[in-house]
């Protein structure tokens, strides 16, 4: 496990700072130290109040992590003031593993968080001391004593900046450019790269700053090389401004979790749908369930908009003499019709996740006693629904939830050119293999 350290100040919001630093430290699979500077009283719409941190207690935590946890990269964030500045300068000055700078000097609410007289002993003492330094626009402008409006202009102000001490400098373009975000890289040789992203459309979130130093952060501590660590970070921190979290009356915060809270639901729903497609196939008798047109089985996302978010079999669970065999794997996007079933359910009652396809007869629905059966009549669906493609088996869920709200299983006879069908939903897929269980008994 790689370590990285963060040398910043503490968000009593959580949207930046130490918190922002350690989400993302986390997240890219790194472990997190850190050493605070100052206490912040702040939310999303404002810092009420700064406590600096007296600069022996910074040095201890700075010495405490460094003596046991030896770091293999730092991120220096909020400073504030020369003491903090010197003490943080004095720690690393020997330090020989990536140092990233993220030059913060006023929070995205407005708030000063560098101090005016503390702006030389920053340039003079930090910079020197980075291998990355990564400043916005603002940021950039305000260290190089140019004012940015181009992307030219970004390019120069980074090359000033490269000459104050920084081994390489990066100008963040989230703010300008109109239709993308292009992030302005000059390397140790003097080297340009250019990274760029669609611009998301959002209001300025707050803690985009502070994740993305310390994606990079981390990204250096796994020992990737600096413009890929760049990329990644970059791209990671777009995606956590697409899915910011609008938790206060204030700014939009930005959601560094988002992406491993996702890949970790999706992981998730494929393991419990295989075990459960596993668990289905070899209950005897479950074979005689399959209809003609074979058998899915699917689990939905909490959020599922559409089959993309249902995980489903490729190629189904179809019958082979007295056998239930799945033919492929589980994907998500795998089902059309289950999945349209099963995201019609959630929209009435969003805890019915899973579902799965099975052949209606009369004798099949002697057999659901004790399981509440709702139907709907195909002849009676509107004209403006049947003509468009996919929008019948919503209607038809929908139509048979009115009368029993919470249906384990919902059929319908067939119509012209339609094989009559039954479905049977559950929570989660385990739920669904025990009622076709009790089907089956």
């Amino acid at each position: 496990m790689k370590i990285a350290l963060s040398i910043a100040g503490s968000d009593s919001g959580a949207g930046a700072g130490v918190q922002a630093d350690l989400k993302t430290f986390s997240a890219l699979g790194v472990y997190g130290c850190t050493a605070i500077t100052a206490i912040t009283a702040q939310n999303t719409r404002k810092v009420a109040e700064i406590f600096e941190i007296p600069k022996d207690m910074i040095k201890a935590q700075i010495d405490s992590v460094m003596s046991d946890l030896p770091p293999d990269a730092v991120k220096i964030g909020m400073v504030y003031s020369r003491q903090t500045i010197e003490v943080v300068a004095k720690a690393l000055q020997d330090f020989k593993k990536p140092v990233v700078l993220d030059p913060i000097l006023a929070a995205g609410t407005g708030a000063k968080l560098l101090r005016d007289d503390a702006m030389q002993s920053f340039v003079s003492m930090l910079v020197p001391v980075c291998t990355l330094a990564t400043p916005n626009r603002m940021e950039a402008e305000k260290l190089s004593g140019i004012k940015i409006e181009s992307e030219k202009d970004g390019i120069e102000a980074a090359m000033k900046i490269k000459e104050k001490g920084a081994a390489n400098v990066i100008v963040k373009g989230g703010h300008f450019g109109k239709k993308t975000v292009t992030d302005l890289l000059v390397d140790s040789t003097g080297s340009l790269v250019k990274i760029s992203n669609p611009r998301v459309r959002i209001e300025e979130s707050h803690g985009s700053g502070c994740n993305f130093s310390a994606a990079v952060t981390a990204h250096l501590a796994r020992k990737m090389p600096l413009a890929d660590a760049c990329r990644m970070a970059n791209e990671y921190v777009h995606n956590a401004i697409k899915n910011a979290l609008k938790v206060g009356s204030g700014l939009p915060v930005t959601n560094p979790l988002s992406s491993i809270y996702k890949d970790s639901l999706r992981y998730n729903t494929i393991t419990q749908l295989q075990q459960a497609v596993s668990e289905i196939t070899k209950i005897p008798g479950f074979y005689s369930l399959i209809p003609e047109t074979q058998t899915n089985f699917v689990y939905a996302l909490p959020d599922a908009a559409d089959a993309d978010d249902v995980a489903g079999i490729r190629g189904r669970i179809v019958r082979a003499g007295d056998l239930a065999v799945a033919v492929s794997t589980i994907e998500f996007g795998a089902s059309r019709h289950v999945a349209s079933a099963v995201i019609a359910y959630m929209s009435l009652n969003p805890s019915i996740r899973s579902a799965i396809n099975i052949r209606f007869e009369d004798s099949i629905l002697k057999k659901t006693k004790g399981l509440s059966v709702a139907s709907y009549d195909r002849s009676g669906e509107p004209a403006e629904i049947k003509k468009k493609e996919g929008l019948t088996i919503p209607w038809g869920i929908r139509t048979a939830l009115t009368a029993k709200p919470n249906a384990d299983a919902i059929y319908h006879r067939g119509d012209v050119g339609k094989e009559p069908m039954t479905i049977v939903f559950g929570k989660d897929p385990g739920e669904v293999v025990a009622k076709i269980s009790r089907i089956l008994k």
